[in-house]
Parts: structure tokens; C-alpha cells; sequence
């Protein structure tokens, strides 16, 4: 089972798909990486860059940790133990995989000043790991070259393979109830209690969306007014108000229509004369505004990119996990449940932070993998949005629908360029998921929306290569689609796209005012689907009895026609009207998945730009 890391291509290569349960336990005999690093640091102590350690005479030796690699994605980090030649780490990870890969690597590595020196690697191979058993034991870490790196250098691990048809917890979709636990391995539990309010735009103008008949005397949807219940709340605030976001605009008014109000930089002021604490939190991050090319959000959008945010408001325990992040502290959340309310929520906190960006994160490494962080050199980091969309997905028994900035990754399953970092699971998930439907014969249905290109110029290279990041992450879903149509015969009569379709909107500089007609439908989730059905209604522009069924090959090919028709109406030199502006995304896919630019726009109208990116040099690990 233990083999060095070039031998890993003469492996078979199998799939898999679903949880890595790993422990490393310790390293025995571990050579000393450390020589080269005492020199380095000689030089820079002699030039007063750095203090002297406490003992000096003390010869430094590695500071191990050891890395799990998946195909080319680092999928579990333990934490680094210095001037140790027998590490004990004690760490446990579960950890989701989707990869084809023919092993499974634990790289043993020396943290050094600058980056980190390769010691050795063990391999545990993929087919061994499909028996199911738990595989463990005390492996010889090996170079490269196949010889053990020190005399007696060893590796204490264990592993065990579960596949997604044995994760019980996704055979019934997410079922909420007493007994539901919420998703598990994150940071923040299931608090329930709560209350939510989902809004799909800040403002919503009076009459201008439909009512969505909730069915089984439910009564109706009742949309949301965002930024009216964001005034209430500030002006009701007694003890603080805290504001995160890309960007403040002081000079705006939350409360239109007619209404007499303040605006909120005037609003914040009168209630921090009053004593409330008034604070806000302005993203400002050198590296995404050079990397990515990011600038103010209005300014980039071209006349016929719509783009809009959805929104939610928090009421009860979970409320203050939300707090948590923007203030350290303890806080006792318990007495503010609501169990006896009829029309509770349970709510689950996610984020995507590092240690960086919040304080409270354990100090003990230990204690934080236990609070399911994932270690990083010199940083923890809450990836638990992420373990969020994989156990949503897995747990769909029907359809998706996505609506996100970027959409791209799984870059390791790309048919190039697998190693540049985007190794997040969403897309093959997503896939994967479809392709299992397909194998047992039940339909699912995929909706994807993305805004027509990224915050920035289309034109300009980092734009340019996000597109081109986002065309291989389709190609890649389509194939793996593809690939399971064909091997059940049903290649001939169905097309990856009656299963998957991306959109994007799309406007003709008329008002965007859109109208929809209502009708009454049922539904064993009432909110969620009246949510949903109206969010549809604006972007489509009219509501269809097949909507109530997306997961229908109907509903599919519905709205992919009318995005089409859209798309056709969008990208004419004669502007008009539009009814809807949900636009399918503007890309050709054949019947075997190959994705394409349309023949007659290969640019975006206006403002040029590849639709389907170009490749140029990027700084490799995009993280994404």
C-alpha cells in the first residue's frame, strides 16, 4: 500500500466519491531538514533581522506537519510541530472527496522560514481504500527516488473510504425536524428557534412582482421589502449597529416610494448621537482589487448587465453566530430560543474566514480541529460554506438552483490546466450528482446563474481569464453528463443540457419593471418555494405551471427556450422590450458536451470580450 510519490501514475485510477476518515497519528526517526535553515538564520540574526532564540546553542531540527493530496487538491493539513523528529499530532479529518485519482498521498513536509522542504510521502492506494475497510498502520515515508528518507522514518495513519451511497445522511434529502443535527463538520451548530426573512432584491417596487399562491391554506407569498426592514432596524437600534460590506454609500435612501426618511449615512449619525455603537466594516483587500481587477460594482456594468443580490434577515440564537464574527467574545445566545413558535426556522451559520479576519479562533491547534477548522501555514480557516454547498448538494433529491458571483472550480477533473488551484468540489458535485440520477434512471435538473462576466472590464486579462476558468469548469460538468447519458444508452435522446444550463441576466436599457401573471400552486415547503417561484417570476417574467416541477425535463427545456429567446432579443441591434431577463448563458454545447462560442457572438454586445475568456499566465493556487 505504501509506495513513493512518483509511483502514484502507475496506479489504476479510480473514482471516489464521497468522505476520507484520516487520522495521522505521529512520525517516528524523521531526518533533521533543519541545516540549511540554521545557516539562513545565522545570516539574518547577524544582520539584526531577527532576535536570537532563547538558546542559542541549541541545534534547530524540522518542524513537520504532514499534508493529504487528492489528485492535485491538498484536502487536510495537520498543524506544524517544531524541532521534532517523532511528531505526534493526534489529528482526525473528515474530509469530502470527488476526485479520480489512483492514490491517496500523505506528504510529510519540513516548515521552513521560506516555504516548506518535501521529507517524504506515503501512498495509500485508491483501490485498496475501495474495499471499504479502514486501512492502518505504520508506514516507511520514502523520497522521490523510492528510498526511505532517514533510516527508521516512519508514518503512524489511518484511512477509511465511504462512498456517497453509504452516507445515509443524503439518502432523504434534508429532512428538518427535532432530530435534524444541520450540517455537520463546520463551526457554528444548528440553533434552533430562529426566524428568517428572505428577500430577492433590496427594493422591491409595490405590484410589480405576482402573488405566489403558498397552496394548503398557506395563503400567499408575501414579498419582502430589504432595505425598508434594514431602516426599521437601524432606527430601532438601542445598542449598536454594525455594517459589513464591499462598499457604504452614505448618501443613499433605504425607504423610497415616497416615503420621508433619512438618509443612512445622516440615519447612522442620529443614532450614535444617541449612544448607539455605530461601526462599519469596508472591505479593502489590495490583493483582489489587483489580482482580479475589482472596482466599484456600478461603474463596471455595462447598460445591458443587470445583476442583483439575494438578501435574508436573521432573527434569534443564529443571529448572534453572525455577531460572533464581527466581535470576540463570549456570547450567551440560549435564552433568546423560541422553541414554542409555529413557524420557527432552525438556522445554521457559514462563512468562509480565516484567522486573519476574526478573532476567537482557538489557540490550540488541537482545539481548533475539533471546532472542524482547517489548518494553514500560520493561519486556521473556516471553509464551512463550502462544506455547506457539498452536503446540500449531495443531499438534493431533485433539482438545484444556484444563483453566484463566479462559478467555477473542481480543477483537478479539468482536461487541462489541473493544477491551478481551483480545487473547490461545487461544479463536480453538481455533475457527479446528475450523472448518479442518470445511472438509476430519475430525472434532476441543474439551474445555474452567474452575472454575464465578473466585476471588471470584460476585456481586460483578469476578466479575461476568470471567463476562461468558468468555459472549463462547464466543459468539464457537460463531459462527465455526457459520459453517463452514453454509457446507459440514452445518449441518442437526451443532451447534457435537458439536465444542466447555465444563465446569466440581461437587459435592453428599458426600465426593468417586470410583470408576471399568478396562478395557484402547492408545495410541502411553503417559503422556500414561494421564493423561489418568485425570484422565477421576475426573471423570466411569467409564471408556467411546469416551474412547479423544475426538476421536469418541461421545466428544463422551458426555460432554456425562453433564456434562448431572450438571449436572441438581448444581443439584436433593435432594442425592445423585454418581458424576462434571464438570458441562457451565451455559449454553444453540442449533444456530447462540447462547449463552444456561438458562431455569430463570440464577444459580449457593447463592450467586446471573449465570452469564453482567454487563457493567460495566472498566479498558480487561485483558492477559489
Amino acid at each position: 500500500m505504501s509506495s513513493a510519490e512518483d509511483d502514484e501514475g502507475a496506479m489504476a485510477s479510480s473514482l471516489l466519491h464521497g468522505s476520507l476518515d484520516i487520522w495521522i497519528h505521529d512520525a517516528r526517526n524523521l531526518p533533521n531538514k533543519d541545516i540549511l535553515s540554521k545557516t539562513m538564520s545565522d545570516v539574518l540574526r547577524s544582520s539584526k533581522m531577527m532576535k536570537p532564540a532563547a538558546d542559542a546553542a541549541m541545534m534547530p531540527t524540522s518542524d513537520p506537519y504532514v499534508t493529504v493530496q487528492v489528485a492535485s487538491s491538498v484536502v487536510a493539513r495537520t498543524f506544524v510541530i517544531p524541532d521534532n523528529e517523532n511528531p505526534v499530532w493526534e489529528q482526525h479529518f473528515l474530509v469530502p472527496v470527488a476526485h479520480e485519482v489512483s492514490a491517496v498521498t500523505f506528504l510529510v513536509k519540513d516548515s521552513d522560514l521560506f516555504g516548506a522542504e518535501l521529507i517524504g510521502a506515503v501512498s495509500i492506494r485508491a483501490d485498496d481504500l475501495k474495499s471499504l475497510d479502514r486501512i492502518e498502520g505504520v508506514y516507511p515515508v520514502l523520497e522521490p527516488n523510492g528510498k526511505q528518507c532517514a533510516p527508521g522514518a516512519v508514518l503512524r495513519i489511518s484511512v477509511q473510504y465511504v462512498p456517497v451511497a453509504r452516507l445515509t445522511m443524503y439518502h432523504h434529502g434534508v429532512t428538518p425536524g427535532p432530530d435534524f443535527p444541520g450540517v455537520p463538520n463546520t463551526y457554528f451548530p444548528l440553533r434552533r428557534g430562529g426566524k428568517v426573512t428572505l428577500y430577492q432584491d433590496a427594493h422591491v417596487p409595490e405590484g410589480s412582482l405576482p402573488e405566489i399562491s403558498l397552496g394548503n391554506n398557506n395563503g400567499f407569498y408575501r414579498h419582502g421589502q430589504c432595505w425598508r426592514d434594514v431602516y426599521d432596524a437601524i432606527a430601532q437600534a438601542r445598542k449598536l449597529v454594525y455594517i459589513t460590506g464591499w462598499s457604504v454609500f452614505h448618501t443613499i435612501h433605504l425607504v423610497r416610494d415616497g416615503a420621508n426618511s433619512k438618509a443612512l449615512g445622516d440615519l447612522l449619525k442620529s443614532k450614535s448621537q444617541e449612544g448607539v455603537r455605530v461601526l462599519l466594516l469596508v472591505w479593502d483587500d489590495p490583493t483582489s482589487r489587483n489580482v482580479f481587477g475589482m472596482k466599484m460594482v456600478l461603474d463596471d456594468h455595462g447598460p445591458r448587465e443587470p445583476w442583483h443580490d439575494l438578501h435574508s434577515k436573521i432573527d434569534g440564537p443564529a443571529a448572534y453566530d453572525v455577531l460572533k464574527t464581527l466581535r470576540s467574545g463570549a456570547i450567551d445566545d440560549e435564552i433568546y430560543s423560541n422553541n414554542n413558535d409555529p413557524e420557527r426556522w432552525d438556522v445554521q451559520i457559514f462563512r468562509s474566514i480565516d484567522s486573519n479576519s476574526v478573532k476567537g479562533f482557538p489557540k490550540d491547534p488541537r482545539e481548533a480541529t475539533s471546532k472542524n477548522l482547517v489548518c494553514g501555514k500560520n493561519v486556521l480557516i473556516d471553509m464551512s460554506v463550502h462544506t455547506a454547498y457539498v452536503n446540500a448538494i449531495r443531499a438534493a433529491q431533485h433539482f438545484i438552483y444556484i444563483e453566484n458571483q463566479y462559478f467555477l472550480g473542481s480543477s483537478f477533473k479539468w482536461n487541462s490546466h489541473k493544477d491551478v488551484g481551483a480545487n473547490n468540489l461545487i461544479p463536480i458535485e453538481i455533475a457527479l450528482k446528475i450523472a448518479n440520477k442518470i445511472y438509476v434512471n430519475e430525472r434532476f435538473s441543474a439551474y445555474i446563474v452567474v452575472p454575464m462576466w465578473p466585476e471588471g472590464n470584460p476585456t481586460g486579462a483578469p476578466t479575461q481569464r476568470i471567463l476562461y476558468w468558468q468555459k472549463k469548469t462547464m466543459q468539464m460538468m457537460y463531459e462527465i453528463i455526457y459520459k453517463a447519458l452514453e454509457e446507459v444508452g440514452l445518449d441518442d435522446k437526451y443532451e447534457p443540457q435537458d439536465y444542466l444550463n447555465f444563465f446569466c441576466l440581461g437587459n435592453r436599457e428599458a426600465e426593468d419593471t417586470p410583470s408576471a401573471s399568478g396562478e395557484s400552486f402547492s408545495s410541502s415547503n411553503p417559503q422556500i418555494f414561494g421564493y423561489r417561484m418568485s425570484l422565477w417570476a421576475e426573471h423570466i417574467g411569467v409564471v408556467e405551471e411546469s416551474f412547479t416541477r423544475p426538476e421536469s425535463l418541461e421545466c428544463m427545456r422551458q426555460v432554456r427556450h425562453i433564456g434562448e429567446q431572450n438571449w436572441e432579443q438581448f444581443a439584436s441591434n433593435k432594442v425592445t422590450e423585454m418581458q424576462g431577463h434571464l438570458l441562457k448563458y451565451p455559449v454553444s454545447v453540442d449533444r456530447v458536451g462540447k462547449v463552444k462560442p456561438l458562431l455569430d457572438c463570440a464577444a459580449f454586445p457593447d463592450l467586446g470580450g471573449n465570452i469564453c475568456g482567454l487563457f493567460l499566465h495566472i498566479q498558480e493556487n487561485l483558492t477559489i
